[in-house]
């Protein structure tokens, strides 16, 4: 999956993986998902975010993620963060904010 060259103006999370999604509080979260996710980029994802968590990528402790790329994805300035489990994504050129750090 390659998402590229996108714009997204107050939007919670403009790049988000989350393996431990559990909607209405009714999920066994003692069972992992066993998906594998790897070939992955973001590049170029641009705009505002409405939390201050723009990037969220949470992958399964038992198949962590694998071969993800972000590359030149620019959000809010200030004090948002990444949230970041089971993934060493390559970072490629600049990252606002810092991923996965």
């Amino acid at each position: 999956m390659h998402l590229e060259d996108i714009v997204m103006n107050n939007v919670g999370n403009p790049i988000i993986i989350d393996q431990k999604y559990c909607p209405h509080n009714q999920c066994n979260l003692k069972r992992l998902s066993r998906i594998k996710l790897s070939n992955v980029s973001f590049r170029n994802i641009q705009g505002t975010t409405s939390t201050q968590v723009p990037v969220k990528l949470v992958c399964s402790q038992g198949v962590p993620c694998q071969d993800f790329e972000l590359g030149d994805n620019n959000g809010n300035e200030g004090l948002a963060m990444s949230q970041c489990k089971n993934i060493k994504p390559n970072l490629l050129d600049k990252q606002l904010p810092r991923t996965c750090a």
